[in-house]
């Protein structure tokens, strides 16, 4: 009943299961690589990983019986994808938690909404910009109180909503690099597992991503979500 009122087809797809899961095998196939280039783990493991690792041929009643089971995903992907590696199946989640591949999964998501929401803040613009031209001279009243005031233009009233959503394409843009950093720490948070490469990994597979590298382990700094959930306010509330 409601969906269409709260939300879009295409923000939707952002956040469906099936997209975070394969959000999931997008982060471990960017670990492999990234171990690989770093020397952790051999290149043909990582070419094997890359190639025959595939959210979309996944069992996902089992996965969602495991999960159950376990609590969290992560464990019962890592069973299926580690078989669909065949002999490289070893070398996936090497070195990470859980966490790691669960937060830069949900940073890739927010990153395809900000787009979505980037170009409708585009398109919203434009059409504030033409109705402040357009009737930048149409008298109309004022309000104050909930009454009657001085006359105003509609087109001032048009450019009052504009500016506001100028203001959110720069807090958009301010905020980008703070929020879409990923998380690679290991266990604990302190890249043990890893040795003397766990900092090199980090740097790599952010590249991969196509992320900011984190400046500390912020498995329980929760921060940047909720800078995003703030922000997603403030454009709300703009446009109610």
């Amino acid at each position: 009943l409601f969906r269409e009122a709260f939300g879009t087809p295409a923000m939707r797809a952002v956040f469906d299961d099936h997209e975070l899961i394969r959000k999931y095998v997008i982060v471990e196939v960017a670990l492999a690589k990234a171990q690989a280039r770093c020397g952790v783990i051999p290149e043909a493991a990582a070419q094997e990983i890359a190639q025959r690792c595939n959210a979309d041929t996944l069992d996902f009643d089992l996965l969602r019986h495991e999960t159950e089971i376990v609590g969290y995903p992560i464990l019962p992907l890592v069973h299926q994808i580690s078989k669909q590696a065949g002999e490289s199946g070893g070398f996936v989640h090497w070195g990470a938690t859980t966490q790691d591949i669960m937060d830069t999964a949900v940073v890739l998501q927010i990153r395809d909404a900000f787009e979505l929401i980037e170009q409708e803040i585009k398109t919203l613009r434009a059409t504030l910009a033409g109705l402040a031209l357009r009737y930048r001279n149409t008298p109309m009243a004022g309000r104050t109180h909930l009454q009657q005031a001085l006359p105003v233009t509609f087109g001032y009233k048009a450019a009052i909503w504009l500016d506001m959503f100028d203001r959110h394409q720069e807090r958009l843009n301010q905020a980008r690099p703070r929020i879409l950093v990923g998380e690679f720490a290991g266990a604990a948070g302190t890249l043990a597992s890893l040795g003397d490469k766990g900092l090199d990994v980090q740097q790599a597979l952010m590249e991969e991503l196509g992320l900011g590298v984190p400046v500390s382990t912020w498995h329980v700094a929760r921060d940047g979500f909720a800078e995003a959930v703030n922000l997603l306010a403030l454009m709300t509330g703009s446009l109610g």
